[in-house]
């Protein structure tokens, strides 16, 4: 284990350290438009990220993923397989330490008009990609890669399934 500034030095209080947590994110589409919350918690409060949230002790990914889906903007969605990993390591401004991975889940839009609800303090659909690259607001480091690759997923599926 290494220290949060990267120097290569161990940390001196490692128990001041988060134990990782494994959390999902709903990437959710309609068309070519993916859902983004705005975070109204720490940490990452006030950036842009796809809803999602830590999985609870028995609970499967992809019902972590709807759940927390409906929770942040009241839509459901058809949760497909995991296609991505992210891992967040850092400090929110009061110092405390997080540690989480994610798990990127691939979610179709079934029902439902955005709403932010839960910890999100807004919500909007984004054109991807060109929405992202003018998107007014500060996205997680993640959102334009992980947008990227799922959109394209999306789209591959697409043309496999209308052969």
């Amino acid at each position: 284990m290494t220290d949060p500034k990267g120097t290569g030095a161990a940390p001196r209080d490692a128990a001041a350290l988060a134990t990782p947590r494994v959390a999902v994110i709903a990437v959710t589409f309609r068309a070519d438009e993916v859902i983004l919350v705005q975070r109204s918690k720490e940490p990452q409060k006030g950036t842009w990220g796809f809803p999602g949230g830590s999985v609870e002790p028995g609970e499967c990914l992809r019902d972590a993923a709807a759940r927390e889906l409906f929770e942040e903007t009241g839509v459901r969605a058809e949760i497909g397989q995991p296609f991505d990993v992210v891992e967040v390591i850092g400090f929110d401004p009061h110092g405390r330490h997080h540690h989480y991975v994610l798990v990127a889940m691939l979610c179709r839009h079934v029902e439902g008009t955005l709403r932010p609800g839960d910890d999100a303090a807004d919500c909007r659909w984004v054109r991807v990609p060109d929405g992202l690259s003018r998107f007014p607001g500060v996205l997680a480091d993640h959102v334009t890669r992980v947008a990227q690759r799922a959109h394209a997923l999306c789209h591959s599926n697409r043309k496999e399934n209308s052969r």
